[in-house]
């Protein structure tokens, strides 16, 4: 089918084209990389892996393919579309050698950029460099791709979290000031960064104030990216941005619930399921915003292919939303009351560590919740150690840094 500015196709979009993916070896990267050799019919994919917890790039790939979302394909087949390219987010450049980037620039027709730290509590200046300085390095260097269609940024549904705002509609929000002044994202990119990482903290809280901002570190310096890449868009590239909330199960295909995470409402089903999530200080009808895995990856093709196709604002980045809610509305009441009814009929075999019951209790009273925290922490250091001594040590770090973040 030919494109045109009113009509469409993902498959035609991707046919044939070669794609850069950032964050490939992680749970959304994944699932746009085995939907475009599923369903994209793409020619060739560069992924932009590092070394990892001893793991060399190769190496994180062969564990990737061999992971069931990538049961629907012939592994030594699609090798052949895959190509690593060494590299680091927390490095100038992103790491990337000269020889690569040179390829990069000649072949690329689009990039993904969804590799991110997803911890909440980082430190300011570790998630300005992974976030901010690393996309605009990628951004940067796409410049130089002759190919280029579009430049797909996975930003997140809480990278708008500003106290006077009720609804998020799909379109850039700079921060402001009680007087209107817009905040200036790369001059507080470079003025948070001059300083050393305790001012910069202490900094930012005083910014995120000023500027009615009630965001974690995480969605602060999502927002930043954000006003960074509207700056790009069509100087010279297309740009699209999509924010999922956050990412769960797998619904359909490639695995039915498969889950590459254990962050957001995964977390807490899976402490519910081992016995540390027993009690709650949020709202019984807070709703729940979850997106299955495949939705996501889903919305970030489907935009990405109406970008280039000509589709929506031509004097800013199209930006789409992706969730679940307006379809399977969910309060976080229900969501606690269906995970324990599932898990009383099917109990996990192992690593169980409260008293069968599947009960959460809910309490507004700060001290207890505290206590709570306390008691579930040197639970967790008991798990850990029980993943260590059956030799899964990276099972027990991960445990360990979803447990904390």
């Amino acid at each position: 089918m030919q494109e045109t500015a009113d009509k469409y196709s993902v498959q035609d979009a991707f046919q044939g084209s070669s794609v850069l993916i950032t964050g490939a070896t992680g749970y959304v990267g994944s699932l746009v990389l085995e939907q475009l050799l599923r369903v994209g019919h793409i020619s060739k994919a560069y992924l932009l892996v590092r070394t990892k917890q001893g793991e060399d790039p190769q190496q994180r790939l062969r564990s990737l393919l061999a992971s069931p979302i990538f049961r629907l394909h012939d592994c030594t087949q699609i090798n052949t579309k895959l190509q690593i390219i060494h590299g680091d987010l927390s490095k100038p450049g992103c790491g990337i050698s000269t020889a690569d980037e040179t390829q990069l620039k000649s072949h690329v027709q689009y990039v993904v950029h969804s590799a991110a730290s997803i911890r909440f509590d980082n430190p300011v200046h570790t998630d300005l460099k992974l976030s901010y300085m690393a996309t605009k390095a990628l951004a940067d260097m796409a410049t130089g791709m002759q190919r280029l269609r579009c430049f797909m940024y996975v930003s997140t549904a809480y990278a708008n979290a500003h106290s006077d705002l009720k609804v998020a509609v799909e379109q850039l929000y700079p921060l402001q000031d009680a007087n209107g002044v817009l905040l200036d994202h790369a001059a507080i990119t470079q003025h948070l960064l001059s300083l050393c990482p305790e001012q910069a903290q202490l900094e930012v809280e005083k910014i995120k104030q000023q500027h009615n901002s009630h965001q974690n570190t995480y969605g602060f310096c999502k927002n930043l990216t954000e006003q960074l890449m509207g700056s790009y868009h069509m100087q010279p590239y297309p740009v699209c941005i999509s924010r999922p909330t956050g990412v769960g199960a797998v619904a359909k295909t490639p695995c039915p619930g498969y889950i590459g995470n254990s962050a957001a409402a995964t977390a807490m089903i899976l402490s519910i399921a081992c016995g540390l999530g027993t009690v709650s200080s949020m709202p019984k009808g807070m709703a729940q915003h979850i997106v299955p895995g495949d939705m996501a990856s889903s919305v970030i093709l489907a935009s990405m292919a109406a970008t280039a196709a000509g589709q929506g604002c031509q004097t800013s980045p199209n930006i789409t939303l992706a969730d679940g809610f307006c379809s399977t509305p969910l309060s976080m009441g229900e969501l606690v009351s269906f995970t324990c009814d599932y898990f009383r009929n099917d109990p996990p075999s192992q690593f169980q560590f409260g008293d069968g019951q599947y009960a959460v209790r809910w309490t507004t009273d700060i001290k207890e919740y505290d206590e709570w925290c306390r008691t579930e922490d040197l639970r967790v250091q008991q798990l850990c150690q029980k993943l260590r001594e059956q030799g899964l040590p990276k099972a027990a770090a991960r445990e360990s840094f979803d447990c904390s973040s």
